[in-house]
């Protein structure tokens, strides 16, 4: 049984770790999170403890609930290639910025990652 807990903390205990800080510095409890994300509670204690690996679905929700993007939390949880972190952090910096609407933000992010394909192909030519 102490061999269960160990492969359970074994899981992606930072990704959790990830999502209770940043639930923290929000300022948000675990049940308004999960009322943001439609997630329930007893899920997203179960992935802020390492006990539970969070679907792609669940990641984005938890993005929504949190109000980050969801590639950040696909980095977070190592399912994004840390050599996209530019892109990352670029799509973080326009869903901050308070000048702009939610809609202009998702227009200039899809604009944004239309740029970087393009850029890749050319560069793989």
């Amino acid at each position: 049984m102490a061999s269960t807990k160990k492969q359970a903390k074994a899981q992606p205990r930072g990704f959790g770790d990830y999502i209770r800080g940043q639930r923290e510095l929000a300022n948000v409890s675990l049940r308004k999170m999960s009322e943001q994300s439609g997630i329930s509670a007893t899920v997203l204690k179960d992935i802020e403890n390492g006990i539970r690996n969070p679907t792609g679905a669940i990641i984005q929700s938890i993005a929504r609930g949190l109000r980050l993007s969801a590639e950040t939390l696909y980095l977070q949880a190592g399912v994004l290639d840390p050599k996209d972190v530019n892109e990352v952090d670029s799509v973080r910096e326009l869903r901050r910025d308070p000048n702009i609407t939610e809609p202009q933000r998702e227009i200039l992010i899809e604009i944004y990652r239309a740029f970087c394909i393009v850029n890749r192909k050319s560069r793989s030519a």
